[in-house]
């Protein structure tokens, strides 16, 4: 049986550092502007859905269904980014988005997506 031991609000913590470090490490890397782009967009998303994971009062604004989803679409997202970053042969890229990729995906296997903390 897998260990689910983080919780929602801690996943959303993790999960905006992820996003930031996505969004902002391209720019300080000296990525091409379509590596910056991309990088800028999926960070942006994985910050969205930080902050959507668990509002003040501990409301989600996201259903936690939902959430789970969307953050299996980011693994899929980051791990095709990484890819394609590969094919155009840019190393850094690769290097960034696979990391991303297998650090987001821990995250998702160890989460417990449950309303309660």
């Amino acid at each position: 049986m897998l260990l689910r031991a983080i919780s929602l609000p801690t996943h959303g913590a993790l999960e905006l550092a992820v996003g930031l470090a996505v969004g902002i490490a391209p720019i300080a890397l000296g990525f091409s502007p379509a590596g910056i782009v991309a990088s800028v967009f999926l960070g942006a998303i994985m910050v969205g859905l930080a902050l959507a994971a668990s509002a003040p009062g501990g409301v989600a604004a996201l259903p936690v269904a939902s959430h789970a989803t969307c953050d299996k679409f980011l693994v899929a997202a980051l791990g095709a980014t990484a890819l394609g970053a590969g094919i155009a042969g840019n190393v850094p890229a690769l290097a960034l988005f696979a990391t991303a990729a297998l650090i987001y995906a821990g995250l998702v296997a160890t989460t417990r997506y449950t309303a309660r903390a």
